[in-house]
């Protein structure tokens, strides 16, 4: 029986070992797909920064000017109070590789957590990336319309492919976080938000952004993929004359 009892400890504690070299191994493969992902980020933005790389730009030209008047132009999915003293607006890319790297990094929730009503985020679309990036965009104002663009973004962000945004793709997110998916898809069919998406990466260009994700903080311009400290030492020196 002791023997027996020894065998069966010995048994019990190589799979108690092996359960934790597959979960190490789970793990590390995660932190090196989001670092294989910012390190091709830093190489895009090296590339458009240098001409090396012209991206697809959509056809702006013959937009009415008064379209931007209308409401729901200038309705941009935002977390915190409007009173707020910094506000955060990132350009980004929902098909994205390196917008996708930094959405896995948690920085945005680490600045909410922080600093709680203290920061407003805006997002603001700038698809540059893929040709299906638009698309995604627009079908993400669509979600917008029914209240939930922040959980189709991380619906997006938190897949484990972040080059998943072919329709069959968006499709799978409406249904997964609950759109009416026949208001969805009749938003979608007929591009509803196209101007609002063009409009919000003409803008982009017109501050000098070639490339996602990229920021401004109170209209201090931040390019690429930040780490939490950045924005931390640059709101701090924006409250500090708060304190």
């Amino acid at each position: 029986m002791g023997r027996h009892a020894s065998e069966t400890q010995h048994i019990q504690q190589i799979s108690v070992e092996k359960d934790k070299d597959l979960q190490t191994q789970s793990d590390n493969s995660k932190q090196n797909s989001v670092r294989r992902w910012l390190a091709l980020g830093g190489v895009v933005l090296v590339l458009l920064f240098a001409g090396g790389v012209v991206w697809p730009r959509l056809n702006l030209e013959g937009q009415s000017a008064s379209i931007a008047a209308e409401p729901f132009m200038t309705d941009y999915p935002s977390l915190g109070p409007e009173t707020a003293p910094v506000i955060i607006v990132e350009y980004g890319d929902l098909g994205c590789p390196a917008c996708w790297a930094w959405h896995k990094l948690g920085v945005l929730k680490d600045i909410r957590a922080k600093y709680g009503d203290q920061v407003r985020f805006v997002w603001k679309d700038f698809p540059v990336v893929t040709l299906d990036s638009p698309k995604a965009a627009e079908a993400a104002q669509c979600a917008h319309e029914q209240g939930k663009f922040w959980e189709f973004h991380d619906a997006i962000y938190d897949s484990d492919n972040p080059e998943a945004i072919g329709q069959n793709d968006l499709n799978a997110y409406a249904v997964k976080i609950g759109l009416d998916m026949n208001q969805f898809n009749a938003c979608v069919d007929t591009r509803r938000y196209r101007d609002k998406v063009n409009n919000q990466q003409r803008e982009a260009f017109e501050i000098g952004f070639n490339g996602s994700p990229a920021f401004l903080v109170n209209d201090q311009p931040f390019v690429g993929v930040q780490r939490f400290e950045v924005f931390e030492k640059v709101i701090d020196s924006l409250l500090a004359p708060e304190r």
